[in-house]
């Protein structure tokens, strides 16, 4: 290989040590891929086995890798090139992206940015995707918002995802990467496809969102609140200052702002007996319980002596929320709920509405999360230096 290229690799290396620009993701982390195929989209690559060059093809061929015993084989479509420990597909320039299909199991084709590290645990191929923290972000809001929204809408999202991102920078630490590209972290699905997306990512560029102690804020959200979001400290039971209640008038006509569910009244009864004690036998006590409806975001079910939290019924019964109220009909109790998800947070379907309506993302923010500030990175790092 020419020594101006592996120059050029080294220069390129270093430039992608420098902190805060990446991240390091892991990939299909919840289906223990053996076998891959990858190919590049643009850009130019290096594979890298075991601390050597093993190919400089790249984009000319497609490489497979497959777990052999506790070894990845690496081969073209022409030849084998061997068996390593670990595999490093890195990019020449900024600008590169390849594509990756998983074959065992067999999944669709997706397709990421920068850098993919490639090694084994037990079973399974570990997928490391060192990529730019912002490509990340982009990458993330399409998954975790779709393709439909208002742009001030992906500016929302990109701040608050990239907030996460920076608060939680050690969470898989200790496995050899930041985060998984599952819920546990964030859905992450690769290079986004949708240009608003991307230019929403890049126009909030080092925006995130802080307390009134310039600390990075928890940027839970749900899809929808039903009306009203909920104290942090009632679902999880650690209060938050910028994780208040607040009454949400823009996502009470949105898709998932109604919903209902059917029990009979026997599997009820039976239910709030033999799990919660519930006097069932007191007709009047037992009468609440199939007819209730609360004014507002509640904490506990009905009677309050016994306190029965509404996230345990929620729960035993896979509601979508836990605001709805209870009729009894006939031989049937009807959940008639409101919301989809925990309700702590920013409503994600009301936010898409007030974007629709002309609010800006700093409105938006300051509307679901109290006491916060929108603020740039360096900024935040002169405050801090400040009160040093």
């Amino acid at each position: 290989m020419p020594k101006i290229l592996i120059s050029l690799y080294l220069l390129l290396l270093l430039a992608k040590m420098a902190p805060g620009n990446t991240v390091d993701i892991r990939l299909l982390s919840d289906s223990k891929p053996t076998s891959l195929l990858i190919s590049v989209v643009s850009g130019k690559y290096l594979v890298w086995g075991d601390g050597r060059i093993i190919s400089d093809t790249l984009p000319a061929s497609i490489l497979e890798f497959t777990l052999t015993g506790d070894s990845i084989v690496a081969k073209t479509l022409e030849r084998r090139l061997g068996n390593y420990k670990h595999i490093s597909i890195l990019a020449l320039i900024p600008a590169s992206s390849f594509k990756l299909k998983p074959v065992k199991p067999s999944m669709g084709l997706r397709v990421y940015d920068n850098d993919l590290k490639i090694s084994v645990d037990k079973d399974q191929l570990i997928l490391i995707n060192h990529v730019d923290l912002e490509k990340y972000v982009a990458g993330v809001v399409e998954a975790e918002s779709g393709t439909v929204a208002e742009e001030e809408f992906y500016k929302v999202q990109s701040i608050l995802c990239r907030t996460y991102v920076l608060a939680n920078l050690n969470k898989h630490l200790a496995d050899g990467y930041n985060l998984c590209d599952q819920v546990h972290c964030q859905v992450f699905r690769g290079k986004t496809k949708d240009p608003r997306v991307f230019f929403a990512t890049s126009s909030t560029k080092d925006l995130v969102v802080v307390d009134n102690d310039l600390k990075l804020i928890s940027t839970t959200f749900c899809s929808n609140c039903g009306g009203q979001t909920v104290n942090s400290e009632d679902v999880w039971g650690k209060p938050s200052s910028c994780l208040k209640s607040v009454k949400d008038s823009f996502c009470t006509r949105m898709p998932h702002a109604r919903w209902q569910r059917e029990i009979s009244v026997e599997d009820w009864k039976n239910y709030l007996e033999l799990k919660h004690r519930f006097p069932v036998k007191d007709s009047t006590t037992f009468s609440s319980a199939l007819n209730c409806s609360p004014k507002g975001r509640g904490v506990y079910f009905t009677d309050k002596n016994l306190k029965i939290p509404l996230k345990v019924i929620r729960s035993d019964f896979q509601l979508k929320s836990t605001f709805f109220s209870v009729v009894q009909r006939n031989d049937s109790v009807i959940f008639n709920g409101r919301g989809y998800g925990h309700g702590v947070g920013l409503c994600q379907e009301g936010a898409m509405n007030m974007a629709k309506l002309g609010y800006s993302y700093v409105d938006i923010l300051n509307f679901y999360y109290r006491n916060i500030n929108v603020i740039d990175l360096d900024k935040m790092e002169f405050f801090k230096e400040g009160e040093e």
